[in-house]
């Protein structure tokens, strides 16, 4: 019954395998096991973070620190007093979060969506409002004033160069501005795109822009000379990061040749690849890269190059972007993806020492990419459980996001936190199984702690019809599973940290047993002693019981109008077959079956043993083997091949009633008139079994002609036959009738004339 599978996610990024059963022998227990960054990551994370080498461990500490009550976050900037600024959508206001945390309005523009914000070198804020809006200056204590009116219909970046001048990445004509301190300004590169998305530095002091919808990455030297450092295959590029290496970091997302939704929200897993592998590992609908649900609330809203009108949702957190990417461009110009995702998209980035840090969308993720000399090792560091962290803040040791649907500042500290749960995905065992033992790998420092729990139901979704959680368990070698049989299964652990250590989990396995289910016989086709054509799709055996072979075809007669036997057309005799038993079966675990074959006559009180121990799904009897007369056949299916004695099942199906059928018709001559040169015989057939189906006739040459009976078709155990000769040559001629019934049976009756 059992086949063995072993679920093991290996940690080559090249050959993930979600969950993947893979069979090798029936009647063993079968084990389910995660052990690596794929696997683990296809569960619910909540204050866990897991590396690249498959280890699950406490994540950093995570807080929200403010809440402006606001749906979304859209831009955040860092003042050089200590504050956290962030600008929010639909109703234009700007928050200033304190060094203790404590929040105020510090702004309102009349235009409802702020999606840039900069701090300047005197310390003001400067604020980008949308659409068709402008740029503010604000006070650290709120005072504001119209800075700049770039007349453009966005503005997505901000970015002050270390001469003071502020540059402006605007849509929808792709130009950058750039404004002098005394708020005088234009145009300082004009692109052929739609939008310029992002800005930043590099330390040569050249500026960087990310565009869309080519997905460009520009270089623009302080005299206005650009240059293309990078073309994504995605239409744009969202973000853009530099590290103290020289190395610029660029966030590109949205369907590729299709239209970008900005600020959208996919759902899926992201991968990594390596420059020693020197491959891009893409997200699927495999292995950790699973697609997740979308929540009800993502609905779609207008681009921002639509002309929305005051009223209308804006271009914020609602619907799959498609894809997402990560690439590095060194300072040499070489370029790489180091993650991409099918579904998945980047919101979020930034620069963290050598690390760079980067936000997804799935379950508000976020992700520590960190060098090494053998390539880059990817973390999830832990997930906010936002929709979608828009933006990151990295400030010394904290990071900041900020996030939307609802808008929030989250605060990821440097160390651990006190405790983590990890649930894992839901395992499907096909059928209902008896659960075996939970085991794991795990290192726990001295006063931290790992506990396990399982549950188990019946249902694709845990709900209320499932198990109540069960454990703890605390033994890593093997913990007898607490919980009830059922077809799906799912553990936990909890993981409890202290003095900034954490336990550190690689390795999960449950073991289980499927229950045993009987063979399935889906057809049994008895063709009783002669061959016969049956309509195809017509079964022969249904659920409610077997049916008959099907019935022998009609046959057809082609007049001849010339010749001595009017009515007459030639055909091949039929010829005799053996009984034969067929049928299809099949084993829901998909163990090794062997059939057993028995017959009774309709006299008989006990069924008798034909074959045993066939591993075939058919079997033949002679056409003579048996006595005249009704006969049923019974058919069992077995698995014990593939179970211990005891623990094997076996199914029978009984066909509907066949007749064997080995006596041929009689045929009687009636009467023979002759009249002239001509003559009419008339004959009889009669069979006492089997219908008859057929008849020929000759002129004693060896040559037979199908003839029909008198009624027009031969079907029945008694048929009448005339045979109308003309043009008979003078002397003796043998005249011979020969039929045959539908068990194959033939007999020949003649009538000897004789013409003066």
């Amino acid at each position: 019954m059992k086949r063995t599978k072993f679920i093991a996610l290996t940690a080559s990024m090249a050959a993930l395998a979600f969950l993947a059963p893979l069979a090798l022998r029936a009647t063993q227990t079968e084990f389910w096991q995660i052990a690596t960054f794929g696997g683990f990551l296809q569960g619910s994370l909540q204050g866990v973070s897991v590396s690249m080498n498959g280890e699950l461990m406490l994540a950093p500490e995570m807080q929200a620190v403010f809440n402006p009550n606001e749906t979304v976050a859209l831009s955040v900037a860092a003042g050089h007093n200590g504050n956290i600024y962030i600008g929010t959508g639909h109703q234009g206001k700007v928050f200033a979060v304190n060094g203790q945390f404590q929040g105020k309005m510090l702004f309102q523009a009349q235009e409802p969506e702020i999606l840039a914000l900069a701090v300047g070198p005197d310390n003001n804020l400067y604020v980008g409002s949308s659409p068709e809006g402008k740029i503010y200056r604000v006070t650290p204590e709120g005072k504001s004033s119209v800075f700049y009116e770039p007349k453009v219909k966005y503005i997505w970046a901000l970015a002050f160069d270390p001469q003071g001048r502020l540059y402006v990445g605007a849509g929808d004509r792709g130009e950058i501005l750039r404004i002098d301190s005394d708020g005088k300004g234009g145009v300082f590169f004009a692109s052929n795109q739609t939008h310029i998305m992002c800005l930043a530095f590099d330390r040569q002091g050249n500026l960087l822009a990310g565009s869309e919808p080519n997905g460009l990455v520009y270089r623009i030297t302080p005299d206005g000379k650009a240059f293309v450092l990078y073309q994504s295959n995605l239409p744009e590029i969202h973000a853009l990061a530099t590290d103290a290496g020289g190395r610029i970091y660029a966030a590109a997302l949205g369907n590729a040749g299709g239209v970008p939704r900005y600020f959208s929200t996919p759902s899926s897993r992201g991968t990594l690849s390596t420059p020693v592998q020197h491959v891009t590992v893409v997200a699927t609908d495999t292995g950790f890269n699973q697609e997740a649900q979308m929540p009800a609330n993502r609905r779609a809203t207008p681009a921002p190059n639509t002309g929305a009108s005051a009223g209308m949702e804006y271009p914020y957190p609602r619907v799959s972007s498609g894809q997402g990417a990560l690439i590095q461009i060194s300072p040499d110009g070489a370029a790489q993806t180091l993650w991409t995702s099918n579904r998945e998209g980047i919101f979020g980035l930034a620069a963290r020492g050598p690390d760079i840090l980067f936000s997804t969308d799935d379950d508000g993720r976020i992700f520590d990419l960190k060098p090494s000399s053998t390539g880059p090792e990817l973390t999830l560091l832990t997930e906010t459980r936002e929709s979608l962290p828009t933006r990151l803040l990295s400030d010394g040791s904290s990071l900041f996001v900020a996030t939307s649907n609802i808008a929030k500042l989250i605060r990821i500290g440097g160390t651990p936190g006190a405790s983590g749960v990890y649930e894992s995905p839901v395992n499907d065992t096909h059928f209902s199984s008896k659960w075996g033992r939970i085991s794991w790998r795990a290192s726990v420092p001295s006063g931290s702690s790992l506990a396990f729990y399982t549950r188990s139901g019946n249902s694709a979704r845990p709900d209320k019809t499932w198990t109540a959680w069960t454990g703890p368990y605390k033994e890593p070698h093997g913990s007898i599973i607490r919980d009830t049989p059922a077809r799906y299964i799912q553990w936990k652990a909890v993981f409890s940290g202290a003095d900034g250590a954490s336990p550190s989990l690689g390795e999960v396995e449950v073991s289980y047993l499927n229950q045993n289910l009987p063979p399935e016989i889906e057809s049994l086709t008895v063709i009783d002693g002669i061959e016969r054509t049956r309509m195809t799709g017509t079964p022969l055996v249904s659920p409610g019981g077997p049916s008959m072979g099907a019935p022998a075809p009609a046959v057809t007669t082609t007049i001849v109008e010339s010749g001595p036997y009017e009515g007459i057309t030639a055909a091949d005799p039929p010829g005799k077959s053996p009984i034969q038993f067929n049928w299809r079966a099949n084993d829901p675990n998909h163990d090794q079956l062997v059939y057993n074959v028995y017959l009774k006559s309709e006299k008989e009180q006990e069924w008798h043993l034909v074959k045993r121990n066939l591993r075939a799904s058919s079997y033949a009897l002679a056409p003579d083997a048996l006595a005249d007369g009704e006969y049923r056949v019974r058919l069992t299916a077995s698995d014990s091949p593939s179970n211990p004695p005891g623990q094997a099942l076996t199914t029978e199906l009984v066909s509907a009633p066949f007749w064997v059928d080995n006596t041929p018709p009689a045929i009687s001559v009636l009467s023979q008139d002759i009249q002239g040169s001509g003559a009419v015989i008339r004959f009889t057939a009669d069979s006492k079994g089997a219908p008859i189906r057929s008849a020929q006739v000759s002129s004693g040459q060896n040559a037979w002609h199908d003839i029909v009976s008198d009624d027009g078709i031969v079907d029945s155990q008694h048929e009448a036959f005339t045979v109308r000769l003309q043009k008979l040559a003078s002397g003796e001629h043998v005249i011979s009738l020969r039929v045959y019934d539908t068990s194959g049976n033939v007999a020949i009756g003649s009538a000897v004339l004789e013409i003066q």
